[in-house]
This record gives structure tokens, C-alpha cells and sequence, in this order.
């Protein structure tokens, strides 16, 4: 699987997903830690601060880096800390913290609108499991 890295609108299957997690995981919680303590100074900012310009930036070179590290991983992005992988007709979603891959979502269903991952395996039996 890990042959596929770069590859772009790749298929998983449930144990492909599963076993590339714990990379998007740490690639995630990695860019995350570089991004605390710039939300930190943006938070303590006036709207109207001159540096403010240089920590925008700097939020969105870490959260871009993130996303082409994710990206890179034939995962794709669909939110700021989320993460699905496409099975065709849908996808498996994480999002931080989440601890593991438990959700589906169908395509062209909102994120809000993802289900639990056992209960439409159950009801289904998708043939990418």
C-alpha cells in the first residue's frame, strides 16, 4: 500500500484506511502542534494588528503543509483536521482527536451527515471491507 504514496484519487479499502490512520494521525497531530501556538498569538491580536499579516501566513503554510502531507498519502482533505478516504461511493472519515476510522460518509452528503462506520457495514456489506 505504501507503494501508492503520491498517488492521487486512490481507492481504499476498510484495512488499507485502517492501516494508513496512525501516519495521518501523526502527520495531523504534528502539523497541529506547530499550529497551536500561532492560533495562541492570533487570538491575542487586535483585528487591526500590523504583524497580524505575518501569523496569518505563517497558519497558512503549517495547515497547507498539512494538507499536501495528507494529500500525499492518497487521503483527502475536507476540513482543517479532517481527513476521508475515498472507497468509491463514499468515503471513511476521521477527525482529530478521533481515535480510529468510525465513520462513513456517502458521497455528496454533508460531513454532519456521516454515520457510524459498523452500522452501515452492517446494513450494506460494501464490498471494500
Amino acid at each position: 500500500m505504501f507503494a501508492e504514496i503520491g498517488l492521487k484519487n486512490k481507492l481504499f479499502n476498510l484495512q488499507e484506511a485502517r492501516a494508513l490512520l496512525p501516519l495521518v494521525r501523526a502527520v495531523t497531530n504534528s502539523q497541529r502542534a506547530d499550529l497551536v501556538p500561532i492560533q495562541d498569538r492570533l487570538n491575542k491580536m487586535l483585528a487591526n494588528d500590523p504583524r497580524r499579516k505575518v501569523f496569518e501566513n505563517d497558519y497558512q503554510i503549517v495547515v497547507s503543509l498539512w494538507r499536501n502531507k495528507v494529500e500525499l498519502l492518497g487521503a483527502r482533505v475536507s476540513g482543517l483536521w479532517t481527513v476521508e478516504f475515498d472507497v468509491g461511493g463514499g468515503s471513511l472519515c476521521w477527525r482529530y482527536p478521533e481515535l480510529g476510522l468510525n465513520y462513513f460518509r456517502a458521497d455528496g452528503a454533508e460531513f454532519s451527515e456521516r454515520v457510524k462506520l459498523q452500522s452501515y457495514i452492517d446494513e450494506t456489506d460494501p464490498d471494500w471491507v
